[in-house]
């Protein structure tokens, strides 16, 4: 049974690294094949193995291509993405900010249509007319686009987050007379989420995380010091609160039945630890509830339901046994989980205790502090080790003092803390007086373990940003450490410096000749950067926006993170439109940048400036104060002396026609960033005809409002036929130098072709 088990696991899973869907034709195919081999009969124990594990891999694949073609089917049309739709949904969001928001609304009409099945759809409403909250019924017109985000090395995969949590459309809601409230019923976790914000206490955010599993009131800064000290997992209602919570109630249900036998009935009549085990296992599920039924309460829930059947069963199965079937179940019942980062974290995690209770066995003694502390020091090194290459894949970050100081945090935050939070919102629940005390009496606890982890997180050894390394060099070295923690004898010592050797080799790459333009995917504007040698130039940053995202954050340093860089050597600002220079305030908060230059000191025509051996020739503005924003851009050449990169800003026709006429055949370049992002004011016939590009990247928004790149531009490009590329479109295109050599990378197709993460709407 476990065999088959994993085969089916093993398959699904590896939908994960699919490029595209199976064709909806080749579905019964596999399926028939499945019962073929169900059926197939033979006395050979090899034969019969292999049958049954090929079947059960077979059925995998069937029902995690099924799962994909569902989703994909029952998104909405095209035509509901070209104009302003009516929505009839309900509020699904919890809501702290009453001045703007972005909430889920399930729809269950749109425009006059009934949906045969409620969508979820994701939407910001930056005004809303009424206090918007979690359980509302409402109508509004909204403007919606497919599911789609940036596309980057380093950056977050928003699309698909969205694919994961089933998301179908994004958008805004437009300002409208007829955006009505339909509901006035709003959910307990919302009444909840209010009072507590309503105390306004110093820790709010974070009481909301522990109590009610809500996060959106962290701040960037929260984050940040969670990620250094290592501390995400104590956070988030997952396994740990679980188990915490039906240990505690487990204990007080049996001690109060014991106490009503002992001292009141003396007889028994029930069965009490049946009640015990079933009241417990309802509690949590009521502790799950509250945490919003989140995946990962989910997953510890399913898991901890699963134990009691056992227990209450007298069956006994294994660890491993337990775990495949836990993994088995979810992947059934939640299959879009399997795209989401927490899955695999938190299934690698028990994954990981597991083998540490093989490996080191709990000894049947007595208790003692010093075999408590033992254990806990064992078993914290092991999830960081073990833990390390998951986390340095997914996140590009290592937290070097994450074990010293979850040794600290965890038994604070599981013995005291959260207790105390779920003693004080079950006083809330009961309108009990002397709830806002205890919560004040938490929020003194945590601004102390917090000012102890911002200290302990501000040592410059702490934490570490990594360069962005392949899954499978992180995958031979998660199997090198394993193979270190094995008992003696079982594999060849010589084995784990095998495995270690891809990470040695990557982390010790020579400096070469090549050098690298990425023009990075920043909506609706500009930032392209320039690698050699491991030294970074960007020109232009891209927008930030009122809300408080930007480009630095979300896109710049993530992606300069990623490729192992700490400072910017050198930074252009073509001009001071916000799609262009709007970040810079933010990147030079987070990270080192030598030298900024701008059109008003060293962009002016004439300069020239050399970087790790490449030639920076500035072509445009002569005076930059004759000119508005767009016409007085930075425009820049970048040559090695073989292959050239033209950087022209938002320049219209007329300043292409001034640099067609100073600069003539001189503006031949291998690849030109279409100037204005594709815009029909620029890109003339004869600027293209003089530039002659083999390679034309338009930097643009996804179904921006101005319809960039206008077709008569792309027409235009077109009679000189260069390979032309959209970041709306590729994501992030990446082009590499070396020698003469140039290869061409897109992050949608080449770098992250997965098509959980691309799909499109046709």
């Amino acid at each position: 049974m476990d065999g088959r088990l994993f085969s089916f696991i093993a398959a699904s899973m590896s939908a994960v690294i699919w490029t595209s869907l199976p064709a909806l034709a080749i579905l019964p195919i596999i399926l028939t094949l499945a019962i073929l081999l169900w059926c197939f009969t033979t006395h050979n124990s090899t034969l019969a193995t292999i049958k049954s594990l090929g079947c059960c891999s077979l059925l995998g694949i069937f029902w995690m291509a099924s799962v994909g073609h569902w989703q994909q089917a029952w998104q909405l049309q095209e035509n509901d993405f070209k104009q302003g739709v009516w929505v009839t949904g309900d509020v699904k969001s919890l809501i702290d900010d009453e001045n703007s928001t972005r909430f889920n609304l399930t729809i269950f009409s749109l425009d006059s249509r009934e949906l045969t099945r409620g969508k979820l759809i994701r939407v910001s409403w930056a005004r809303p007319k009424w206090p918007v909250k979690q359980g509302q019924r409402v109508q509004l017109w909204v403007k919606l686009k497919p599911p789609h985000g940036l596309a980057n090395q380093g950056g977050f995969h928003y699309q698909q987050w969205l694919f994961s949590q089933a998301i179908t459309a994004t958008g805004y809601v437009k300002a409208h007379e007829n955006n009505v409230l339909l509901t006035s019923k709003v959910t307990l976790r919302q009444r909840l989420l209010d009072a507590l914000i309503e105390l306004e206490l110093p820790t709010t955010p974070w009481l909301a995380a522990l109590a009610l599993g809500h996060r959106g009131l962290l701040t960037p800064d929260d984050w940040s010091l969670v990620q250094r000290t290592g501390v995400a997992h104590l956070i988030a209602i997952s396994g740990l609160h679980l188990a915490l919570v039906a240990s505690l109630c487990y204990l007080f249900i049996a001690s109060a039945l014991l106490f009503c036998y002992r001292v009141l009935t003396k007889t028994q009549n029930a069965n009490f630890y049946f009640i015990s085990v079933l009241t417990t296992l309802f509690a949590t599920l009521g502790y799950a509830y509250l945490a919003g039924l989140g995946l990962p309460a989910l997953r510890a829930w399913l898991m901890l339901a699963l134990t009691a059947c056992l227990l209450l069963s007298r069956i006994h199965w294994r660890f491993k046994r337990i775990l495949l079937i836990s993994v088995a179940a979810f992947i059934l019942l939640f299959p879009l989980s399997l795209f989401g980062q927490s899955f695999w974290l938190s299934f690698g995690a028990v994954l990981i205790i597991g083998f540490v209770f093989w490996r080191w066995p709990v000894q049947h003694q007595e208790f003692s502090i010093k075999g408590w502390f033992v254990g806990m020091c064992r078993l914290q090194l092991a999830l960081s080790l073990l833990m390390l290459p998951l986390v340095a894949w997914q996140f590009s970050f290592i937290s070097v003092a994450a074990p010293v100081i979850n040794l600290l945090a965890v038994p604070i935050v599981t013995l005291l803390i959260v207790p105390l939070c779920l003693f004080a919102v079950i006083m809330m629940l009961l309108s009990l007086p002397y709830w806002p005390q205890l919560m004040m009496l938490i929020d003194w606890g945590l601004q102390f373990l917090l000012e102890r982890l911002s200290d302990m997180g501000a040592w410059p050894g702490a934490a570490y940003s990594i360069q962005s390394i392949p899954a499978f060099v992180w995958l031979c070295f998660s199997i090198a450490t394993l193979v270190i923690l094995l008992p003696r004898g079982l594999v060849p010592r010589i084995w784990p410096v095998v495995f270690c050797l891809p990470l040695l080799t990557y982390a010790f790459t020579p400096n070469s000749r090549a050098w690298q333009i990425n023009v990075l995917d920043v909506g609706q504007g500009l930032s392209a950067v320039l690698i050699k040698n491991n030294h970074a130039l960007v020109y232009d940053v891209g927008a930030a926006y009122p809300s408080g995202f930007n480009m630095a954050d979300s896109v710049l340093i993530p992606f300069l993170r990623s490729k192992g860089l700490k400072q910017v050597d050198t930074l252009f600002i073509s001009h001071f439109d916000n799609d262009h220079s709007g970040s810079l305030p933010m990147l030079r908060e987070k990270i080192v940048i030598k030298h900024v230059y701008t059109t008003n000191d060293v962009c002016r025509q004439g300069q020239q400036l050399s970087w790790q051996g490449l030639t920076i020739l500035v072509l445009w503005p002569d005076e930059p104060q004759w000119y508005n924003d767009n016409n007085g851009s930075c425009v820049l050449k970048i040559t090695d002396g073989n292959y050239s990169l033209l950087l022209p800003g938002d320049i219209d026709a007329t300043i292409e026609a001034t640099l067609v006429a100073g600069y003539g055949s001189a503006l031949q370049s291998n690849v030109v960033i279409a100037p204005h992002h594709g815009s029909n004011t620029s890109s003339s016939l004869e600027f293209i005809q003089k530039v002659m590009p083999q390679q034309v990247i338009f930097s643009q928004g996804y179904m921006n409002r101005w319809g960039f790149p206008k077709e008569a531009v792309v027409e235009r490009y077109q009679q000189v036929s260069p390979k032309m590329y959209r970041t709306s479109e590729h994501g992030q295109v990446q082009i590499t130098v070396d020698s003469g050599s140039v290869d061409v990378h897109t992050f949608r197709q080449d770098i992250y072709p997965y098509w959980y993460a691309n799909q499109t709407i046709d």
